[in-house]
C-alpha cells in the first residue's frame, strides 16, 4: 500500500475543490437553507444546547396546544414520540458533536462539511490514490451533493474512511495498532450511520474469506478476536445507550425508518434498483450510485477473472463491494429520497482503490473514458443547479410567509409549516395533515383561547393536492362550532389564507 507526502498538485486541487464547494454553500445559502432533514437535524443540535444536554426532546413551542405531538410541524417521518418527548431521528452521533459548538453562530455549522472534504480529499492522496480518480471521486459521484447541506454525512465520510484505510493496513501488514484503529473509527462512524456496521461486516467477512480459503489459514486464526473485539464493544454500548434511550436497541433510525411498515420482497427490489441505478418514481426517474458514476460498471466489465484471483488488493476491495450491496439490498428503508446513492456513500473508498488499479488500462479507450468521466461531472453539476434552485424557491416561499402574522399559524402540510425554518423553535406554527386530526386541533384550542388564528393553504388545487384541500375545508367547516369567524382571506402568489377570530360572545 503506497502511501504519498503531499505534492503541490495535491494541494492545489484540495484547494480548488474545497473553495468550489464553499462558493456553492454561499450561493445556496446553506446558512439558512433548512427544510426537510438538515431542519430536523438543526433543530434537534439548539435543543440539545438550549437544554443543557439534559434531554433530546425537540424543542416545541406550540407543545401546549399539541401535547401529544400530531401536528407537529416537522416531516412526520423524521420525528416520533417517546416518553412524552418528539425525538428526532438523527442520532446522538451528530446532534451532540455539534452541540457542543452551540456558541458559534448556528450559521457557521454547515461550513465544517469543507473541513471534512480537505480531509476526505488528504485521506485519497496520502494513500496513494491518483489524481484522476480523487477528482472523479470527489466530485463525479454522490460525495459532493451530500456534502453541501448541513447533515451528519461529512463527519461519517471521514470515520468509515479512516477506519476502511486502516483496516485495509491490517489486512496487508497484520499490525495492531491498526486493527485497534480500524476498529475505533468504524466503531464511531456506526454512531451516525447504520451503514458503518454493514461496512465492518463486509470488511471482515472479506478478511475471513481470504484467510480461509485463499491464504488456507486455520478457521481460528481467520476469525481471531483481534479483527472485531474493539468494534464489537462499540456496537454493545449502542445497543444499550439505544435500548435506554428509545426502548429499541438499533435506535432512531430503525424506529422511523423501519418500525412503520412492512415491505415486500418485490419493493425491496425496487428500492435497491433506485439507490444502485436507477427507477421510475412519481416526479422522475431516480439517479442511482452507479448511474451517477457508470465508470465504475466499466471498471467492473474490464476486471478479468485471472486479475481477481492472483491479485489479493483487487480481491480485497471488490469482496467487500459485493457484500455491501448484498448487505444494503437486504436492509435499505427506501431508496435514500432525494439523493439515492446515499447508502452506497462508503463504497467509494473501495472503489477508489479498485480504480485506481485498473485506471491506466481503463484510459487506452479514450472515447469511453472521457463520455463516462464527463457524465459523472455533469450529473453533479445538475444536482448543484437543483440545490441553487430549491433554494431560490425557498427563500421566494418564505418571503410570502413573511406578510401572515399571527400568534399561532396552521399549515395543511409539512412545506409550508418547514418552510418557517429555525423560526419554529420561537414561532407557534402547527401542521394539520389529517382530517381526524380537525378534532383534537379545536379540543386542544379551546384550552387555550387564542384570540386568532391564521391557516395556511397551497392556493392552487391540482389532483395532487385534494386531500390537503379537504383538511382546509374541514378545519373552516369547524370552525363555527369552535367559536371563530374565518371568513377573512388573504392570499399570496402561492399561499392561501383564512384568518380566524374568536367571536366575542365566546
Amino acid at each position: 500500500m503506497r502511501v504519498v507526502t503531499a505534492k503541490p498538485t495535491n494541494v492545489a486541487i484540495i484547494f480548488s475543490l474545497s473553495l468550489l464547494l464553499l462558493i456553492l454553500q454561499i450561493l445556496i445559502r446553506v446558512d439558512t437553507f433548512y427544510l426537510s432533514d438538515p431542519l430536523v437535524k438543526m433543530i434537534q443540535v439548539i435543543s440539545l444546547w438550549n437544554q443543557n444536554w439534559s434531554t433530546e426532546g425537540i424543542l416545541y413551542s406550540a407543545k401546549d396546544l399539541d401535547p401529544l405531538f400530531l401536528m407537529s410541524p416537522l416531516n412526520e417521518g423524521f420525528v416520533f414520540l417517546h416518553e412524552g418527548r418528539l425525538i428526532g431521528q438523527y442520532p446522538i452521533g451528530l446532534t451532540f458533536p455539534y452541540s457542543l459548538l452551540g456558541f458559534l453562530p448556528l450559521n457557521f455549522l454547515p461550513y465544517f462539511n469543507v473541513v471534512f472534504l480537505v480531509l476526505f480529499l488528504r485521506l485519497l492522496f496520502k494513500n496513494g490514490i491518483k489524481t484522476s480518480v480523487v477528482l472523479l471521486v470527489a466530485f463525479g459521484t454522490v460525495t459532493f451533493p451530500l456534502l453541501v447541506d448541513f447533515s451528519e454525512n461529512g463527519l461519517f465520510l471521514i470515520l468509515s474512511g479512516y477506519g476502511y484505510v486502516f483496516l485495509y493496513k491490517a489486512f496487508l501488514e497484520d499490525k495492531k495498532e491498526n486493527w485497534i484503529l480500524g476498529n475505533i473509527f468504524l466503531g464511531l462512524s456506526l454512531w451516525l450511520r447504520l451503514e458503518g456496521i454493514l461496512l465492518f461486516v463486509s470488511i471482515q467477512s472479506t478478511i475471513f474469506l481470504i484467510y480461509y480459503f485463499v491464504k488456507k489459514r486455520s478457521f481460528l486464526e481467520s476469525i481471531h478476536p483481534k479483527r472485531y473485539s474493539i468494534f464489537f464493544l462499540f456496537i454493545v454500548l449502542f445497543l444499550i445507550w439505544n435500548a435506554v434511550s428509545y426502548s429499541h436497541p438499533l435506535g432512531t433510525r430503525y424506529l422511523t425508518n423501519f418500525g412503520k411498515f412492512e415491505k415486500q420482497f418485490y419493493k425491496q427490489i425496487e428500492i435497491f434498483l433506485s439507490i444502485a441505478f436507477t427507477y421510475p418514481r412519481q416526479s422522475a426517474w431516480s439517479l442511482g450510485f452507479f448511474l451517477h458514476t457508470p465508470i465504475f460498471i466499466y471498471l467492473f466489465i474490464k476486471l478479468r477473472k485471472t486479475q481477481i484471483l492472483k491479485n489479493l488488493n483487487i480481491t480485497f476491495h471488490l469482496s467487500i463491494v459485493i457484500l455491501f450491496l448484498f448487505f444494503v439490498a437486504l436492509t435499505s428503508p427506501n431508496d435514500g429520497i432525494t439523493l439515492t446513492g446515499r447508502y452506497l456513500l462508503v463504497l467509494v473508498y473501495p472503489l477508489s482503490f479498485l480504480l485506481n488499479e485498473k485506471m491506466d488500462e481503463l484510459q487506452t479507450n479514450k472515447v469511453i473514458f472521457k463520455l463516462l468521466y464527463t457524465w459523472s461531472f455533469v450529473c453533479t453539476t445538475l444536482i448543484m443547479v437543483v440545490f441553487y434552485l430549491s433554494s431560490k424557491e425557498l427563500k421566494k416561499l418564505r418571503s410570502e410567509l413573511t406578510q401572515f402574522h399571527s400568534p399561532l399559524i396552521v399549515t395543511t402540510n409539512e412545506i409550508l409549516s418547514g418552510s418557517f425554518g429555525l423560526d419554529l423553535l420561537n414561532q407557534k406554527v402547527i401542521s394539520i395533515r389529517r382530517k381526524e386530526v380537525v378534532k383534537y386541533f379545536y379540543d386542544n384550542i379551546n384550552k387555550m383561547a387564542p384570540e386568532e388564528f391564521i391557516v395556511l393553504t397551497v392556493g392552487k388545487e391540482t389532483k395532487y393536492n385534494t386531500e390537503e384541500k379537504d383538511v382546509f375545508s374541514a378545519i373552516l367547516f369547524d370552525s363555527k362550532e369552535a367559536g371563530y369567524n374565518c371568513e377573512k382571506e388573504e392570499r399570496s402568489s402561492r399561499v392561501l389564507a383564512r384568518r380566524c377570530i374568536r367571536a366575542k360572545n365566546r
